[in-house]
């Protein structure tokens, strides 16, 4: 196809990915757009490398495998995709490959230091799956800061602040946290928590070892030339 003709293509499947995002459509509706975009936009393209990349933000928790391989190839053409290495570290976490999923994100918090959510999945693996929960504490504590209103990180930190011997500071951070309400899971916190924090228990880390958290990754436009 001459390049006035993919591009022509291009932009009219762009706007069909934007409205089916704004209307709210599922992925199954979205994905499809994006799969045609790859395959007509030229190789190494800013169409080609953005659906490459929302290919594996979206796909990346029904199938964690196919979405590593989208971010590779944006990784391919830009090492510094910081969205790239973060959708990554959750395929890998998905996929149980916990080093590999930590290193991915490391290198997306190198790019962006000040990403909540960066933190919060870096420090949940070193807790959980490194077994490594006092590194998590500094990361935990700064999506905790950044994100006051997410009890989802507040529970991580408190997670980890047990395991790393701050049993007091760990309830006052859960307790705060879940005060207009708690899922099952976080009252499983809250108990293990009010429990002691036995390792052998529910809610210990070697029980709690390898659940990977959800990343916050919402649909994005495919970016524009």
């Amino acid at each position: 196809m001459a390049r006035r003709g993919w591009e022509d293509e291009v932009g009219r499947l762009r706007r069909e990915v934007d409205g089916a995002i704004a209307a709210g459509l599922g992925v199954e509706d979205i994905l499809p757009l994006l799969a045609r975009i790859t395959r007509i936009a030229e190789p190494g393209s800013e169409p080609w490398v953005a659906a490459h990349r929302q290919l594996a933000e979206l796909g990346v928790e029904h199938d964690p495998w196919r979405a590593a391989l989208f971010a590779r190839k944006v990784l391919a053409h830009d090492g510094r995709d910081d969205g790239a290495w973060a959708v990554m570290g959750l395929a890998q976490s998905l996929l149980r490959n916990f080093r590999y999923a930590a290193r991915a994100y490391e290198r997306a918090l190198a790019l962006s230091p000040d990403n909540p959510w960066y933190a919060h999945n870096l420090g949940h693996l070193y807790d959980v799956a490194l077994d490594r929960p006092h590194d998590a504490l500094p990361l935990l504590a700064k999506a905790s800061e950044a994100e006051p209103e997410e009890v989802d990180i507040a529970a991580s930190y408190a997670h980890a602040l047990a395991r790393s011997g701050k049993l007091v500071l760990a309830k006052r951070v859960l307790k705060r946290a879940i005060r207009r309400g708690a899922t099952a899971d976080q009252m499983a916190l809250w108990r293990w928590l009010d429990a002691g924090a036995p390792e052998s228990e529910e809610g210990s880390g070697r029980e709690r070892r390898g659940k990977p958290k959800k990343q916050r990754a919402r649909p994005r436009p495919v970016a524009r030339d």
